[in-house]
């Protein structure tokens, strides 16, 4: 009886070990579940802390390019507001220095040079067509009621054909005749030809409102001796606008450039003609 007593307490300190043990290890699970739990809490705050601060820096980056955008199209903008503004002065001071250049011209003045595309012609432009003018180059008439180059009407245009306008007859229909002059470049396009006689006047256009240019010589090419008949190449301006022909180019002259080109440009009334020369 006694033993089995000593059996049983046995058993029963055996099992109170076993209960011990079995709750040192149950607690000693919980709180390492607990340290990884905390551990990952910890892990995910961090993360999340780091995703924040990468977004809010993220979200800086794109503000400042934003921005740096931004600012980038307004300088751009005003550059191009800026050049607009100066491009528009410029244009203006060359109309204005261009509109004086025109004002100051005077009768057997170089008024620049007439070329015609796809020919060797390319000379020297007189405002005027006496004898001392055709010696010197083109002469564009100032009387019958022809106009400037670039003016509404008619611009007659005539020289030597044994000399500038030799090789007139070389044009072709489509050509393109620049008179680019002190104030300007014309361009007109040659339309036809024509061979009339010098009474024909009818056939010049002369005191036309529509904007042309006649470019003529005598006929035929090359003839030395005085003849009745003229070579005419017909032309229309290439752009037009409400006060006549639109220039191609602008040369913006400042007074200084004026008061140079009117020195150093010859004046052909000025010069005295070689005896015995024709006017043909």
């Amino acid at each position: 009886m006694q033993n089995m007593k000593k059996t049983r307490r046995r058993a029963y300190k055996r099992l109170a070990v076993c209960l011990a043990a079995l709750l040192v290890c149950c607690g000693a699970a919980a709180l390492l579940f607990k340290l990884r739990a905390d551990r990952k809490a910890e892990q995910a705050r961090l993360a999340a802390e780091q995703a924040a601060q990468a977004a809010e820096e993220q979200a800086r980056r794109e503000a400042e390019e934003a921005a740096a955008a931004q600012a980038a199209a307004e300088a751009a903008e005003q550059a191009r507001l800026a050049a607009e503004a100066e491009a528009e002065q410029r244009r203006e001071e060359a109309i204005q220095a261009a509109a004086e250049a025109k004002e100051g011209i005077e009768y057997g003045d170089c008024i620049g040079t007439v070329r015609v595309e796809g020919t060797e012609v390319d000379c020297e432009l007189y405002w005027g067509d006496t004898n001392a003018i055709f010696r010197a180059g083109a002469g564009c008439s100032a009387d019958n009621g022809c106009v400037m180059p670039g003016e509404n009407g008619t611009v007659f245009v005539g020289a030597h054909t044994d000399t500038y306008f030799n090789k007139l007859f070389d044009a072709e229909e489509g050509a393109l005749i620049h008179l680019d002059t002190i104030y300007g470049d014309f361009v007109y396009e040659i339309t036809g030809f024509e061979v009339i006689g010098e009474t024909e006047v009818d056939k010049c256009r002369w005191g036309a409102e529509e904007p042309s240019c006649i470019l003529y010589t005598c006929y035929p090419q090359g003839i030395q001796v005085p003849t009745p008949y003229r070579y005419l190449a017909y032309a229309d301006p290439v752009e037009t606008d409400e006060n006549g022909v639109v220039p191609q180019s602008l040369p913006g002259l400042s007074d200084a450039e004026e008061d140079e080109a009117a020195q150093t440009q010859p004046n052909a009334e000025e010069a005295e003609a070689p005896a015995g020369e024709s006017e043909d």
